[in-house]
């Protein structure tokens, strides 16, 4: 009987034991991508979304983002570091899981926690986001810009401009012309969602802070302006 104990904590680490479910929202950014941004949403239950939700973080909004992208929902298991994720299209995906400062690493992949907003948060300032693209053809260059700027107040208001510039040059001269559209609305923020009012509708986005007092915004980041 005295060797009985050792004998059990042998065989249990053999078998290896079943570890508590995640259940969360972790973000990340894949170094073998360019840092391209990567998302995981575990929920308690066993299920997961390879993305970031569009509209919140309840079941519906789950089956809501699993609906547009199917391949990218299953369910997971995780026992003792190894993690087990079998997607809806039949596909299985294998990772090392090991905790990491309050978030985890699955294979080189390091996840943070998303933060969340308390409710009835409020921001103060304006945040931007640059986008530029330039298309080629053998006739002509069209260069396009489409910067976003964001305001939002401690009153619960906010504005949103969006610019669009056109450049096209040919062999034949050159055209440019910009158009700006502004918006005006009211916000709240609960968690990581951001409900937005505007012209008496109202639009669900998700948000959460980033380094640099910067937003993302539907895994889109805004810079704040200084």
């Amino acid at each position: 009987m005295r060797h009985s104990m050792p004998i059990i904590a042998l065989l249990i680490t053999a078998i290896g034991v079943q570890a508590a479910p995640l259940n969360d929202l972790y973000f990340g950014l894949d170094n073998m991508r360019g840092f391209a941004e990567v998302y995981r949403w575990f929920l308690a239950d066993g299920r997961v979304l390879k993305g970031l939700p569009t509209s919140g973080l309840t079941p519906a909004d789950f089956e809501k983002a699993c609906a547009a992208s199917p391949a990218n929902c299953g369910t997971y298991t995780l026992s003792g570091n190894n993690l087990v994720i079998k997607l809806r299209d039949g596909s299985t995906e294998n990772y090392t899981y090991k905790p990491l400062n309050g978030g985890m690493q699955l294979n080189y992949l390091i996840f943070t926690p998303v933060t969340k907003y308390p409710a009835g948060t409020r921001l103060n300032g304006t945040w931007d986001r640059p986008f530029s693209s330039t298309i080629a053809s053998a006739s002509a260059v069209t260069d396009i810009v489409v910067p976003r700027f964001i305001t939002f107040k401690p009153d619960g208001t906010y504005s949103e401009k969006t610019v669009a510039g056109v450049d096209t040059q040919t062999a034949h001269g050159g055209v440019t012309g910009s158009q700006q559209t502004d918006v005006t609305g009211s916000y709240s923020i609960q968690a990581n969602v951001l409900t937005l009012v505007k012209n008496g509708k109202s639009e669900r986005h998700m948000i959460f802070p980033v380094a640099g007092d910067n937003l993302n915004i539907d895994g889109q980041v805004f810079h704040r302006q200084k």
